[in-house]
């Protein structure tokens, strides 16, 4: 192959890179969706936005690279793909099974490579050599960050492996998915699961310094009783707590710059799991709300948002859609949102919900008028699906 037919080539690896750059995020994107296809064990330990967030950071560095003609050698591992490898740790993933995740993600690259070659190179001679000359970077790159990204596992797994937080989490998740008895369980944690639970889920919000998630939740269950919890730290981010209590008094706040999420008494194994999935919806909740952090949500006050809010976009569609200008962010159309809830909470009953509110009766239903022509109806028209709006637009700040 002559040096002129060798820079042609790399001329156009170069040219079809930079078409592919528009389309980053859409590229890392399918490289989730093909490694969550053929990883399902990613979505049950709750790994996939780690997937994603290495997708991306991966995709964005190898493009830039064979836009810039680089060699594998020269494509550094971001600090983003580090943390989330280190992640993957903490959530329970074997080695091997970050590197299949690594594996099936180059594998949809290559393809996707092959179809961006054919689409921009259409010098039929040299479509084949820049198949290849990718196809090649790609297999050389995935030979050396495996390498890197293996040390940095097993760097993660060790420390981990000290800490004994690894096998104490994965042995819950069996409690979890009911794989153990009562009397293993009272034997390896110490903890009576024939009791009554509350559950605790802490976490760390994205922004700001890391805090003591297991004094903190220590702290939290010795509020509700003197006995013992169960605490787990899941990841660095993320702890799990277990109460023995039948006290439902509501946490009022974490006591420290983290988000919570509290489940209800429930007692036995079916309750130890119950209270946590409870915990876990009003943490959901939490975030998709945008709570600040020290704020104990309670899933008794969430449990109508968080089932209708498994899919987070079909719910604000339906909180637009069902308030139209009632939904905006402005000061009025809060008040308008509230006198309706409070209306409806009285039995519609003017003179109850002005004593609620502290206004004159007259003043509610002026306000009530208001909502009315905002939304084009009486408030008692299509009541359940204006009710739950309300609601489903307090508790999540669905408001545009």
């Amino acid at each position: 192959m002559s040096a002129a037919t060798d820079d042609a080539i790399r001329a156009a690896t170069r040219h079809v890179a930079a078409a592919m750059l528009p389309d980053l995020t859409a590229i890392a994107d399918g490289t989730v969706a093909h490694i969550a296809a053929g990883m399902p064990e990613l979505a049950e330990r709750d790994a996939l936005d780690l997937a994603r967030a290495t997708a991306f950071a991966n995709s964005e560095a190898l493009l830039h690279a064979l836009v810039r003609g680089d060699q594998p050698t020269d494509v550094t591992t971001s600090p983003e793909v580090v943390r989330s490898t280190r992640s993957m740790v903490q959530h329970g993933l074997s080695h091997d099974a970050v590197m299949r995740g690594y594996r099936l993600g180059i594998t949809y690259w290559c393809t996707r490579w092959g179809r961006a070659v054919e689409e921009h190179c259409p010098d039929v001679a040299l479509a084949v050599p820049v198949v290849n000359h990718g196809t090649t970077f790609l297999l050389s790159w995935l030979e050396l960050v495996s390498d890197r990204l293996s040390a940095e596992y097993r760097d993660e797994a060790e420390r981990l492996a000290r800490e004994g937080s690894l096998e104490r989490a994965e042995f819950v998740r069996r409690v979890l998915a009911g794989e153990t008895d009562v009397a293993e369980v009272r034997l390896r944690l110490g903890y009576d699961l024939t009791g009554s639970h509350v559950a605790l889920v802490l976490k760390n919000p994205r922004e700001g310094k890391r805090q003591p998630l297991e004094s903190t939740a220590r702290a939290l269950a010795a509020s509700l009783t003197a006995a013992a919890p169960l605490v787990v730290r899941v990841d660095v981010d993320t702890t799990w707590c277990w109460v023995p209590t039948r006290d439902a008094a509501r946490l009022p706040s974490a006591g420290a710059p983290v988000l919570a999420g509290q489940g209800l008494p429930a007692a036995g194994p079916e309750g130890f799991r119950r209270s946590h999935r409870q915990a876990r919806e009003a943490l959901r909740v939490a975030q998709l709300a945008g709570r600040p952090a020290g704020t104990v949500t309670h899933f008794a006050d969430i449990d109508v948002a968080a089932l209708c809010s498994t899919d987070p976009g079909v719910c604000r569609t339906f909180v637009a859609e069902t308030l139209g200008p009632l939904a905006a962010g402005t000061e009025d159309a809060r008040r308008l949102r509230t006198t309706l809830a409070v209306f409806f909470d009285a039995g519609g009953n003017f003179r109850a919900a002005g004593a609620r509110l502290g206004v004159h009766h007259n003043t509610v239903r002026y306000r009530v008028d208001q909502a009315a022509a905002l939304l084009g109806q009486a408030p008692g028209e299509h009541r359940l699906r204006l009710e739950l709006a309300l609601h489903l637009a307090d508790r999540l700040g669905l408001v545009s």
